[in-house]
């Protein structure tokens, strides 16, 4: 099934698919060094929709600016919010505010949570230090 946006010249279209079965993605064989973006994986019936929480924008909302912080710990992140990124990424699917995202010979609908829809939603992240072991990576050399 491919990853195509319904005609919008003047049709009624049906409306969308639900979202279910969301899970953030630890495990991405060759292509994590590649990915700097937490992924959560959910299906659209049948489709599989990859959902992108940027990076960026999740050190914006956080206010941490440190890039060493590894996906890992961002994904630990993305997977203590799960519940409020499923209401984010469903609000923007349900909107058509995601783009098609070819990868081998496939296309999967590919939405990407910003800095925007974090604030905009009105949902309350946490971050734990645990999380987010931003003191083991503070530079211990001289000043």
């Amino acid at each position: 099934m491919a990853a195509e946006k319904p005609e919008q010249n003047g049709k009624q279209r049906p409306p969308p698919v639900k979202l279910s079965t969301f899970s953030v993605v630890y495990e991405r064989g060759d292509a994590a060094p590649l990915l700097d973006d937490p992924l959560i994986h959910c299906q659209a019936g049948q489709q599989l929709v990859l959902a992108f929480v940027s990076r960026n924008a999740l050190m914006d909302y956080f206010h941490i600016h440190d890039e060493r912080i590894p996906l890992h710990q961002w994904n630990l992140v993305v997977e203590r919010n799960l519940d409020a990124f499923i209401r984010i990424i469903e609000g923007k699917y349900e909107r058509d505010e995601w783009e098609a995202h070819n990868s081998q010979g496939q296309s999967y609908p590919r939405v990407l949570v910003t800095l925007e829809d974090m604030e905009r939603s009105g949902e309350q992240l946490t971050a734990e230090a645990r999380d987010l072991d931003v003191r083991s990576r503070v530079d211990k050399g001289p000043h």
